[in-house]
């Protein structure tokens, strides 16, 4: 019988790809993190909003519409 190797989950790509998080290379299994470690700490970031965009308040995006004008009492 003949038995061929197989690739190892855990090796680390040939091309040379670092963690996302901490530059170690990635382990095929957590891409594109190195270990559960890294994907669990990138995961409770995201939970947490840490990659969340800030955003700027209404009245300085100006995108409010402007108010009506009053009627005037002329009479």
């Amino acid at each position: 019988m003949h038995l061929r190797a197989k690739a190892s989950m855990s090796a680390s790509p040939p091309d040379g790809r670092k963690c996302a998080l901490c530059g170690r290379p990635q382990d095929q299994a957590y891409r594109p993190f190195c270990s559960k470690r890294c994907a669990n700490i990138d995961l409770g970031r995201w939970l947490k909003g840490g990659y969340s965009i800030p955003s700027r308040p209404e009245d300085e995006a100006g995108n409010e519409a402007p108010a009506p004008e009053e009627p005037s009492n002329d009479d």
